[in-house]
């Protein structure tokens, strides 16, 4: 039997961004806060924040409503404890966690999720792919994250990390991600990575337009220069586009290959700069997957948005309410 709650709280803290949602069964937001994470000024200052979120969007209804509360957030992260990992897009935070003082601050039970896995749930219930049993979601965006339904359960792995689908490598010997995996696809394919391959472009003294639209200053070029003037035709930035289709096609290859899901879905801000190329992207994920995938990748844009991880984040939180309450 259903718990009585009506409401969950969920949070979602990303290496830009922290947000905070009041969410009822249906998956509609009710209320929702966001503020800079700013993972600089260290993980306390970050709870703290945090906390002064959930409480704004909570004061809309009575706690007694509420049934918890599903932090998702970036990783590796250990669902258990909360406790970081070597987070490349938070630095300064591994080896620490924010759920106790949430737990006490808010005084409602805390649960913690990987982002992308949680990203996955919401699919899996909300999305393209609801009812699925089997399904992938990897974000591309300032890092690239991956989530894991088989059997209709979130995969975890022994440690909470699995879904690392950022560090799949599809380029050996290539650039590098924030934690120094050579050649994965966050490196090449996420946000940071394609502007510092725009970077080191412009460095090597490389002629491209890219230059001008970031105002004569190299470090300012960001993921979105790079597409736009690879739609003007600046040969540059064309070919740091190539290779990061080729990078995705290779890694999402190896999802299908390795998994069989009935749903990849992928959602994130690179996600949206590569929609000119999704073609071509789907055309050489076709050429580098099993010969069963021919004409059938099952390759899907999430209709859920940014608000994907914080869907994800209160289905858990009913979940866990529902199951306590049996």
């Amino acid at each position: 039997m259903p718990s009585p709650v009506k409401y969950a709280l969920a949070g979602d803290i990303g290496g830009t961004n922290m947000r905070a949602a009041l969410v009822d069964r249906e998956g509609s937001f009710l209320a929702r806060a966001v503020c800079a994470t700013q993972p600089e000024s260290g993980l306390n200052d970050a709870a703290n924040r945090l906390t002064a979120l959930f409480e704004e969007v909570v004061s809309r209804v009575p706690r007694d409503d509420v049934g918890g509360v599903v932090l998702s957030s970036a990783g590796p992260i250990d669902p258990e404890t909360g406790m970081y990992d070597h987070p490349p897009n938070l630095p300064g935070w591994d080896g620490m966690t924010m759920k106790p003082g949430l737990t006490a601050a808010l005084k409602l039970p805390v649960a913690i999720g990987h982002d992308a896995t949680l990203g996955a749930l919401a699919e899996s219930r909300f999305g393209v792919g609801k009812g699925a049993q089997h399904l992938v979601y990897v974000t591309l965006s300032t890092g690239v994250g991956g989530g894991i339904i088989a059997n209709g359960e979130m995969v975890t792995g022994a440690h909470g990390h699995a879904g690392e689908i950022g560090h799949l490598l599809v380029r050996p010997g290539g650039q590098s991600c924030n934690v120094g995996c050579d050649g994965c696809l966050e490196g090449i394919a996420s946000g940071g990575g394609i502007a510092r391959a725009a970077q080191a472009a412009l460095a090597a003294g490389r002629a491209s337009a890219m230059l001008e639209m970031a105002g004569g200053d190299a470090g300012a070029v960001t993921a979105q220069t790079v597409f736009e003037a690879a739609a003007e035709g600046d040969a540059a930035a064309t070919e740091i586009v190539d290779v990061v289709i080729d990078a995705v096609a290779v890694g999402f290859a190896n999802i299908l290959n390795t998994l069989d899901p009935e749903y990849l879905v992928v959602g994130g801000a690179v996600t949206g700069s590569l929609q000119p190329y999704w073609d071509d992207l789907r055309a050489r994920i076709e050429d580098k997957a099993l010969p069963h995938f021919a004409g059938r990748v099952p390759l899907y844009v999430s209709p859920l948005g940014d608000d994907v991880s914080l869907v994800g984040a209160a289905a858990l939180a009913f979940d866990i309410a529902d199951a306590t309450a049996v």
